[in-house]
């Protein structure tokens, strides 16, 4: 068999006629492995848009009379790590800390005028993605 197969034998059917047979198949063969190719290529992009599940952390900050505080600090103290973050109330009281890993536990605490709420925990044996914590400031000691 060679390349310089003619015209007649093409349309005959002779050797031409395999050749063309084998070209197709090559191109379908080659198409296929275009295909794989791109897929093996896209899949990392596709697995970094990926949404890795995360945890929030949300709440309200009250006085004891359970009026919304706005502007008071909000600190929230990774514990595996010590890392801390913090966040001002905004209307209504509302805090909320964002992109939490759901494997690890946290601690939040407010302070507003020099008083602090009690420490509420977040722990990571609570199956909820969206976790509530209000905290209650209490009024000044006299």
């Amino acid at each position: 068999m060679s390349w310089s197969t003619s015209v007649a034998d093409v349309v005959e059917g002779g050797h031409g006629s395999a050749l063309r047979w084998r070209g197709v198949r090559g191109v379908g063969g080659l198409v296929a492995l275009a295909g794989i190719l791109l897929l093996a290529f896209a899949a990392p992009c596709l697995v970094a848009k990926e949404k890795k599940p995360s945890r929030v952390v949300a709440g309200m900050v009250s006085d004891e009379a359970e009026n919304p505080i706005v502007g008071a600090a909000v600190e929230l103290t990774d514990l595996s790590t010590g890392k801390k973050s913090a966040t001002f109330t905004q209307e209504g009281g509302a805090y909320q800390f964002t992109g939490l890993q759901p494997t690890r536990d946290y601690e939040v605490q407010a302070n507003y005028k020099g008083l602090t709420s009690e420490v509420r925990r977040a722990s990571i044996i609570d199956p909820r993605n969206r976790i509530v914590l209000n905290l209650r400031i209490p009024p000044p000691k006299e």
